[in-house]
């Protein structure tokens, strides 16, 4: 490549063209994340929930979503501001909003994706409130709209800027002898996102939240994965200051 490189981008276009050279890696596992938990494998990668998956100064997730789809692709998690909000916890909102789920284990559970667009089938929408600094999460019944639960934004822009540097590498599935594979040929780095972007995606549904909570049979505690703030892979250039595309293949 021509282009000047820092230290940490040598360093983890190095690593990942080896892994791209290796071909494609049999699945040993199955779910909707397997294609990350094994590039965090293979890059000696500890996985953790509760901070940045971090390889040379870039937080390193994976996708089978190409660049220019409507495919979403994760940013951070955040709760609530309870103190905010009119649902206090997130078992509350499994109380409120959840479904029986018996053949899964759960009492009750809430996994949904919501949008600024439209209610979901939960009647949950998302309002962008810029005079209060916040983005709040209401439900829509019988047409009347009661707010929720809510984000203070300064924490979420907080926990944007704490993002830095990303690697997001696509992984092209493939089936090997009836077993599936994943090839991780693509990576974009990003560079530092633009905070002041943040809120527009928010508005134009280019930035969506998952709810991930459940109280399995035969408790009270209610689990609590998310929520997580995802972006539309074709609007990460709207976001991220500079992109850069390269095939892993080619280094």
């Amino acid at each position: 490549m021509s282009e000047i490189m820092d230290k940490d981008e040598e360093d983890i276009l190095k690593v990942l063209g080896q892994l791209s050279k290796l071909g494609p890696i049999e699945a040993t596992a199955i779910g909707s994340n397997v294609v990350g938990k094994i590039l965090q494998e293979k890059l000696g990668i500890e996985h953790r929930t509760t901070s940045r998956n971090t390889l040379f100064n870039y937080t390193v997730t994976a996708t089978t979503a190409q660049m220019n789809s409507g495919s979403r692709t994760n940013l951070f998690a955040c709760v609530p501001d309870w103190g905010l909000s009119v649902i206090k916890s997130s078992k509350g909102l499994a109380e409120r909003f959840g479904r029986e789920d018996i053949p899964r284990g759960y009492d009750r559970s809430l996994f949904c994706t919501t949008t600024s667009l439209g209610a979901n089938g939960f009647g949950l929408i998302l309002k962008v409130s810029p005079e209060n600094r916040t983005l709040e999460e209401w439900e829509l019944s019988d047409g009347e709209m009661n707010p929720m639960v809510a984000w203070d934004v300064s924490k979420l822009e907080r926990k944007l800027a704490d993002l830095g540097k990303t690697a997001i590498v696509t992984a092209l599935p493939i089936e090997i002898n009836g077993e599936r594979a994943f090839h991780y040929r693509y990576v974009d780095l990003l560079g530092f996102p633009d905070v002041g972007s943040f809120l527009e995606l928010l508005k134009n549904g280019a930035i969506t939240i998952d709810h991930c909570i459940s109280i399995e049979t035969g408790t009270s505690v209610a689990r609590e994965q998310g929520p997580f703030f995802k972006i539309r892979a074709d609007s990460r250039e709207e976001l991220y200051r500079n992109v850069k595309r390269i095939d892993l293949m080619n280094l």
